[in-house]
């Protein structure tokens, strides 16, 4: 598999969507990947697919914010086309693990490493980003780490 897979799949998406009159579809992915060639001209590389995927988690953050904004200001037209764009980039995330897959891997992780103390939650936090990376929401890990480790 390509290094650089997500990319070129968003662009064959974006040329797919284009053809067929989705201009909307093609204009989103036209945008996302307008943020990832300004990442590899910042760095002056091609980036791998855990970078692009770190570019495209940025893009939906700042979807989400603004989802979040025209929520509260009561623009729901703007509202869901920040969503429209969310939802079509986060296909090309890998599946996150829920809530009960996250606990299960905190909890044997926990036992594996000997943790008692809070102190050690960056063990926990470098050995879940080593092993499962992009699969995996580290705010989601660090909330259930500091609940297992508190009581």
């Amino acid at each position: 598999m390509p290094e650089n897979s997500i990319k070129i799949k968003i662009q064959q998406d974006q040329i797919t969507f284009m053809k067929s009159g989705k201009k909307e579809e093609s204009n989103i992915l036209r945008f996302a990947l307008s943020f990832i060639n300004k990442e590899e001209k910042d760095k002056n590389k091609i980036l791998n697919n855990p970078e692009i995927i770190q570019v495209l988690k940025k893009v939906i953050k700042r979807n989400s914010e603004a989802y979040d904004q025209y929520m509260k200001a009561k623009r729901d037209d703007l509202a869901k086309k920040e969503k429209q764009e969310m939802d079509l980039l986060k296909n090309y995330l890998p599946v996150e693990k829920n809530q009960e897959e996250t606990a299960e891997i905190v909890k044997i992780l926990i036992k594996d490493l000997d943790i008692s103390s809070i102190k050690d939650m960056g063990k926990i936090m470098s050995s879940i980003k080593q092993n499962y990376g992009d699969e995996i929401n580290m705010s989601l890990v660090s909330k259930i780490v500091k609940e297992h480790l508190d009581s």
